[in-house]
């Protein structure tokens, strides 16, 4: 099976986790007088089943992904990167503030050490890097194969 097959059956898998560990604490107590949908027994037991197949379709990615780790933690950080400039905040020049509620407004001069402009040619440059990488881990995904 391909990395990026993997991928998928992971995501699903995961899905499936979730939907029955959200059963598992809905279904656990109920008043006396109403009856319960699901046997949380048999939830839990198909709930370990899944936890089993899912660390097993990881693990076997991991190994699978072992010689890209780098290029896979990169292109997660320079995301990140991107986010925290997204919501750096350039303001700069005189704005008038205040004035609420009957205050005196009042001028305050903003300055900025890195700009705008600065902010967005910097984005604008990771995200070309970015979707480099993205471009060798999807064809690495969708060439190699995986373990399973």
């Amino acid at each position: 099976m391909k990395i990026a097959k993997a991928l998928k059956l992971k995501n699903q898998l995961a899905g499936e986790v979730a939907q029955l560990k959200e059963l598992l604490t809905k279904q656990n107590s109920r008043s006396t007088k109403q009856k319960f949908d699901y046997d949380n027994r048999e939830v839990l037991t198909r709930l370990r089943a899944k936890l089993t197949e899912l660390i097993k379709v990881k693990a076997a990615v991991a190994a699978a992904n072992a010689e890209i780790y780098d290029q896979i933690f990169r292109l997660a950080e320079l995301k990140g990167l991107v986010t925290a400039l997204t919501g750096l905040d350039t303001k700069a020049g005189v704005f008038h503030e205040g004035g609420r509620f009957g205050d005196a407004g009042y001028e305050v001069e903003y300055v900025a050490q890195i700009g705008k402009v600065d902010v967005d040619k910097l984005i604008a440059e990771l995200n070309a890097e970015i979707q480099s990488l993205q471009d060798t881990l999807d064809e690495f995904n969708f060439t190699r194969s995986v373990n399973l």
